[in-house]
């Protein structure tokens, strides 16, 4: 449905965070006449300074009755597939389905770009080689700003390197004409509700391609591969030895980054890019906070920042990164129902001294570390600030593992969400304890 196609019509836009913001302003601007409504759980929700004076608000623990009086709702991808909207599915849509629609016939080009580990850095790295090679590219969705917001942009030649959740992935009718798998491990069950539909949503990147299209997909990947074959366009495995540097020639952390590497740069190909300009680009990547990201040397410690881990598959891929150096490493989060047992039995075979765990996950993961027989010391915190505090003493107070500074490793393996906002509120608050105490 094209957002024009929108003018006249009651709306009700479902979730009211930043994608449902951006659609309300998306609204305003190419859908005159349209009657905007919001639906939220919040009610606390707050207004900016009048700007939302002609949108009425359906706001707290009823936000849900009345969906039938509209002739269209939103759904906003924090809005998980509750039962309660069953009976107005022919009236669902997303944001994103709007934005695919209303760019089809512009020319423009969409990279999507989704998996369970690497999608930020994939798509950052595809978007920095574009920027590089002097294209009109954007970076949009789960990473940049609201894809919704860039229609106006959107003409032949045009390149946009969307990051796509599985919740945005959702209930999708359109898929990029170029899309890329990086990795698939259980992830956002709760969501979902169950790993078939998880892996049902992913397949949305694939599903509706046609042959003049293009699906980059890990090969390493049991999943990525049968994602990649819902496709009827060309199938192009990667992995890490598709890669055209090592990664001691970039400014990145680890090998596994090789394969997100590997997936940029399979991508610029296609789209007629040169080598030795993809290669510049790839070199020059910093990288992203949050994600392997060492905070410096304080207390004779090197703080690494992966608070993008949100599994054990993540964690374990932080600990094969960053090898024998890790002395500390803080572990816990929201309680998902993981199972922690590879994770243990990788830390029975690590050098790690300290296992330091924060509620809710961090009783569990104790107790699979105790089940593993890894020799460690475990260490239940309540927050960030007593976290560092034990980091600090355990780790100074051990025998350094190399002739370079030890390593306390953040990299929960859960969710943020209870103690912090988000996984970036976690990041930060361990750069603030880590360089404020002495």
């Amino acid at each position: 449905m094209h957002i024009r196609d929108f003018s006249g019509k009651s709306v009700c836009i479902l979730g009211f965070g930043r994608e449902g913001r951006a659609m309300a302003e998306a609204l305003k601007k190419y859908a005159p006449g349209c009657r905007i409504s919001v639906a939220d759980r919040n009610e606390q929700l707050t207004m900016d300074n009048g700007q939302w004076k002609n949108v009425s608000f359906q706001l707290g623990e009823r936000y849900l009755e009345n969906l039938d009086s509209f002739d269209v709702v939103i759904k906003s991808p924090g809005i998980p597939p509750l039962p309660e909207l069953k009976a107005h599915n022919s009236k669902l849509i997303t944001s994103t389905q709007i934005f695919f629609d209303s760019i089809a016939e512009s020319g423009a080009i969409v990279i999507g770009v989704t998996g369970s580990k690497g999608k930020s850095t994939t798509s950052s790295l595809i978007f920095e080689i574009l920027k590089k090679a002097g294209k009109d590219a954007y970076l949009i969705g789960n990473i940049g700003s609201p894809a919704i917001g860039y229609i106006e942009r959107s003409k032949k030649n045009t390149i946009f390197v969307q990051e796509m959740s599985s919740a945005q992935l959702s209930d999708l009718t359109k898929s990029p004409q170029i899309a890329v798998v990086t990795a698939f491990f259980p992830e956002h069950l709760d969501y979902h509700g169950s790993l078939e539909a998880y892996q049902l949503a992913k397949t949305n990147i694939a599903r509706f391609q046609n042959k003049n299209d293009a699906i980059f997909f890990n090969s390493t990947s049991a999943e990525c591969k049968a994602i990649a074959a819902k496709s009827i366009g060309e199938k192009i495995p990667f992995s890490v030895n598709d890669a055209p540097v090592r990664i001691e020639e970039t400014r990145l952390i680890g090998n596994h980054n090789l394969s997100n590497i590997a997936a940029a740069f399979l991508v610029s190909r296609r789209l007629g890019i040169p080598d030795d300009v993809a290669i510049h680009a790839i070199k020059e990547f910093r990288g992203l906070p949050h994600r392997l990201e060492s905070l410096g040397i304080h207390h004779g410690i090197e703080w690494i920042d992966d608070s993008i881990s949100t599994t054990p598959e993540s964690a374990i891929a932080a600990l094969d990164a960053l090898g024998n150096r890790v002395a500390t490493l803080i572990l816990g989060g929201l309680d998902r129902g993981y199972d922690f047992t590879s994770l243990a039995q990788r830390l029975k075979q690590s050098s790690v001294q300290t296992a330091i765990l924060l509620p809710d996950s961090g009783s569990t993961i104790r107790k699979a570390i105790a089940e593993a027989g890894a020799k460690m010391k475990c260490i239940e915190v309540k927050t960030m600030e007593e976290t560092v505090t034990q980091a600090i003493k355990c780790t100074t107070h051990d025998k350094p593992l190399t002739t370079h500074s030890p390593i306390v490793l953040l990299s929960p393996a859960s969710p943020s969400y209870g103690m912090f906002k988000n996984f970036e509120d976690r990041g930060n608050q361990f750069r603030k304890y880590a360089e404020k105490k002495k």
